[in-house]
């Protein structure tokens, strides 16, 4: 999903950290990829406010220390766009050095060796440290495997999910954060009434063609079951796990606690003081700040835990680099990528953007950050347990199935077990290419 823009986070201690030297620290340890100059492009869909200015700024702070490296940036508008381009190119002949890449189209370019793997470059003498590559947070690290267990990826800009609150409502009922999703069934049905016309959340499933937001829940949710959406290679969309969390949206759809709705209804339910949640991924923290509009205290917690724990789902954009590059090129991209994800330089991203740093070890360059901005840290603890949706060719459309289980189950009246079957049915055949 696109990242929207966060100017607002120009402002406030982010300064001081610049200033303290994320944006201007030298790079961790550089390699002579070559003796001459060499150019690389890197296509990629940052293309708006302090997305735009932050990855520009980057660059030219990289091509300051390494003389002998030129980045050429090939902006998309949008992660379609991106996606669209980039498999022109790759069918042209002439792909960019490196791109922006969700993990079901790396799966895709790595199928017709479109791309190559990463390990012999983690490993080699111009690789990361143990110390660094054990500083990525887990389930990002993860992320950055395809099934076949190579490394295909390297860590970009990546978020997860949140629990945004009104805590003057709450304040105003007596009502505690809900830390559990039990406890937070108990708070949705205290606070849903239709005669004052207010209910706990409002989410958008999304479509087959395009999961939204309230899919992505319900996996997280799944999750917090202890359930996995993959099992022995294949989907496992109608586990008991599965079942067990789609009733439990159900139950709050039948009591009015959850509306459905598009274009981001959490944020709008929300700012109206009728939602008193929204769920949904830590870059939603300005609109949901711009509907809050000073009318309440806008508060951030993370996911509710469930039966088994915390369950989350890792969100956001990997690299990779293209096979069709020279041998200077890839040496040069990846000295790039890895400059990249060091601390100092994945701090200046998260405080720049609203992305969480990839590197545990940056999190005490934004000590000052997150005083200002606490919630920013909840979201990046988050990343501990934060897992990534399975790399396979389709999968976003095969995740699309979830979506119209929950449409069926909560509008259509559809039983649980048989719209869980049938999405079942539907994500084996996407997978199998049927």
């Amino acid at each position: 999903m696109m990242k929207k823009t966060v100017s607002w986070l120009l402002l406030g201690s982010s300064v001081g950290l610049v200033a303290a030297g994320c944006g201007s620290q030298a790079p961790t340890t550089s390699q002579a990829v070559s003796k001459g100059p060499v150019t690389i492009s890197f296509m990629e869909a940052m293309s708006s406010g302090t997305l735009s200015g932050s990855m520009q700024h980057l660059v030219k702070a990289f091509e300051a220390s390494h003389k002998n490296i030129t980045v050429n940036l090939i902006v998309k508008p949008s992660y379609g766009d991106l996606r669209a381009e980039t498999e022109a190119a790759v069918t042209a002949g002439d792909p960019p050095t490196i791109a922006q890449a969700y993990e079901s189209w790396a799966a895709t370019y790595a199928k017709s060796d479109a791309i190559v793997p990463l390990s012999s470059y983690i490993d080699g003498s111009n690789g990361i440290s143990s110390t660094l590559k054990a500083s990525i947070w887990p389930g990002v690290w993860k992320d950055l495997y395809l099934p076949d267990g190579k490394v295909w990826m390297w860590p970009f800009n990546k978020s997860d999910f949140v629990l945004y609150y009104n805590q003057t409502w709450l304040n105003k009922d007596h009502l505690s954060v809900p830390s559990t999703w039990a406890q937070f069934a108990a708070t949705a049905k205290k606070v849903t009434s239709a005669s004052a016309g207010t209910w706990a959340f409002s989410m958008d499933p999304g479509t087959s063609s395009d999961p939204g937001n309230g899919t992505y829940l319900y996996i997280s949710l799944i999750r917090a079951y202890g359930g996995h959406i993959m099992k022995h290679g294949q989907p496992n969309f109608d586990s008991p796990q599965a079942q067990a969390a789609l009733t439990y949206l159900q139950g709050l759809y039948q009591q009015g606690a959850i509306k459905l709705g598009t274009s981001y209804p959490g944020q709008t339910a929300l700012g109206a003081q009728r939602g008193l949640f929204d769920l949904s991924t830590i870059a939603s923290y300005y609109y949901d700040q711009e509907a809050d509009a000073g009318k309440f205290s806008l508060q951030v917690a993370p996911l509710p835990k469930g039966p088994t724990g915390p369950g989350n789902v890792l969100q956001g954009t990997n690299i990779v680099m293209f096979s069709h590059a020279t041998t200077a090129q890839k040496n040069a991209a990846w000295t790039f990528m890895k400059w990249l994800t060091a601390p100092a330089q994945t701090a200046y991203w998260a405080v720049h953007t609203g992305y969480l740093p990839v590197e545990q070890s940056a999190i005490p360059l934004m000590r000052s950050y997150y005083a200002s901005y606490p919630y920013q840290k909840i979201a990046a603890t988050s990343l501990g347990y934060a897992r990534p949706l399975p790399a396979l060719p389709g999968f976003t459309e095969a995740t699309g199935a979830l979506s119209n289980a929950m449409e069926e189950v909560m509008v259509g009246h559809e039983s649980v077990k048989t719209a869980l079957k049938q999405a079942q049915q539907t994500a084996v055949s996407v997978l199998s290419g049927n």
